[in-house]
């Protein structure tokens, strides 16, 4: 531990150390001057190796002063005020690289010291005898308008919430590889274990099952790879109070190749040129609306579903003829369906011109439904995951996953693009050891 003196800079922590010899200046002679704030009277003990905190237990700070005559303290976090002490004592509720920072102020005179911190767990993870590499349970199911909606699972009438998360379960838990489909963009399933799937280190932790494949005859002879890839956006989460239900808290995304960069995507530039929102939202928000009535005209299906989005976009979703069911998920209540994350690029392409052949392009890695199960981009590293910020978290494990579908499109005849689910799988359970990426 080394004692600093803080510099003026908003943006670092200074390395100086203040030394003050004999005893303080004292503010009670009658006969001395005022105490006058300056920059170096504030110092603070800062570790070696940065300030680092526990999520959910409580962090302080140490400030000291040459006095506090006439000084007032207070403690900032992204804009908003911590405390007004001068000693800070917090609880960060989030994994994360945090910006702290502590102004002291006496009459107009005013300095200001920025610290980091970076949070993190201190839990280990030890996996039970017995525990099984798949799903036990379905906390939530809620699809969104889609083909295969009220199919996969199968709705009956009177079906609730509960019949429908249990049939979720009977498809794609205990090892059961069903399928079941998430319907168009936000449709989402949320799935626990009866373990923590841990983190190790270098390796992919754990594989998400779908129906991705390579097209067969892609009539565009220098496409990269692509197929059916519906990616979905995966979410984890660790239950860091040990409550045993994912709290809105402990959600974090994990963040594939089109996070930060989808022109990287190798498809990117084709997908501008077919005139597709190769945008990716990290605050996007839909809504569909239940229609009056089944549709049976022509003109009716195609004006089947309306939506609308927070980016100013609307418009249907498409009833087709090979699917006549329902689309919208009958066991709902109420007269519209919101779901919001990240919204991911287009990434279907009409390769044959007139509207016959249809690829949806296959993104890096991080997605559900995007690889063929057997390959290493069908597998997950939990240290991708990041918070809100884009920042890695460095979770432990995960004991929760929430996958959505990731895309909000329509390709042709093929209907929305919708994310397929087969199952989740441990693999240190099952004994695979495949690497994570190395970019």
């Amino acid at each position: 531990m080394k004692k600093e003196v803080l510099s003026k800079s908003l943006w670092g922590i200074a390395l100086s150390t203040v030394l003050l010899s004999g005893s303080l200046i004292s503010c009670s002679d009658d006969n001395s001057e005022p105490y006058v704030l300056q920059q170096a009277d504030i110092t603070v003990n800062v570790p070696e190796s940065g300030f680092k905190a526990v999520v959910d237990q409580l962090f302080k700070i140490e400030v000291n002063s040459v006095s506090d005559e006439g000084v007032t303290y207070t403690w900032t976090l992204d804009g908003e005020t911590l405390s007004n002490s001068k000693q800070l004592e917090y609880i960060f509720p989030s994994a994360g690289a945090y910006e702290l920072i502590l102004t002291a102020t006496q009459g107009t005179s005013s300095f200001s010291y920025t610290f980091q911190v970076t949070v993190g767990f201190d839990d280990s993870i030890t996996t039970p005898e017995g525990a099984k590499a798949y799903i036990t349970k379905v906390i939530d199911f809620m699809p969104a308008v889609g083909q295969y909606t009220n199919v996969l699972p199968s709705y009956e009438e009177g079906d609730t919430q509960e019949n429908m998360n249990q049939k979720v379960l009977d498809a794609i838990g205990n090892g059961n590889r069903s399928m079941i489909s998430l319907g168009g963009y936000g449709g989402y399933v949320t799935v626990g274990f009866d373990h923590t799937i841990e983190n190790k280190a270098g390796l992919r932790d754990f594989r998400v099952l779908g129906n991705a494949f390579y097209s067969a005859a892609n009539p565009n002879p220098d496409a990269p790879v692509g197929g059916s890839c519906e990616p979905g956006i995966i979410m984890v989460a660790y239950d860091k109070n040990k409550n045993g239900v994912p709290d809105d808290d402990e959600w974090y995304e994990i963040a594939g190749s089109a996070h930060n960069n989808p022109e990287g995507e190798a498809w990117y530039q084709m997908a501008i040129n077919a005139g597709n929102d190769v945008n990716t939202y990290k605050d996007y928000q839909i809504t569909y609306y239940r229609p009056e009535k089944e549709p049976t005209t022509a003109e009716e299906k195609e004006q089947y579903i309306r939506w609308e989005d927070n980016q100013g976009n609307s418009g249907y979703k498409v009833k087709n003829s090979f699917h006549n069911q329902p689309y919208f998920p009958q066991w709902f209540e109420g007269e519209k369906l919101t779901f919001n994350g990240t919204c991911l690029p287009q990434n279907g392409i009409d390769e044959s011109g007139k509207g016959t052949y249809f690829v949806l392009y296959k993104f890096g890695y991080g997605y559900a439904d995007n690889e063929q199960n057997t390959k290493d981009d069908a597998c997950i590293d939990i240290d991708w995951a990041v918070n809100s910020k884009g920042q890695k978290v460095n979770l432990p494990g995960v004991d929760f996953i929430k996958i959505y579908c990731g895309v909000n499109q329509e390709n042709g005849w093929l209907g929305e693009c919708s994310t397929e689910v087969s199952g989740v799988e441990d693999l240190h359970i099952l004994g695979e050891e495949v690497a994570t990426r190395e970019d």
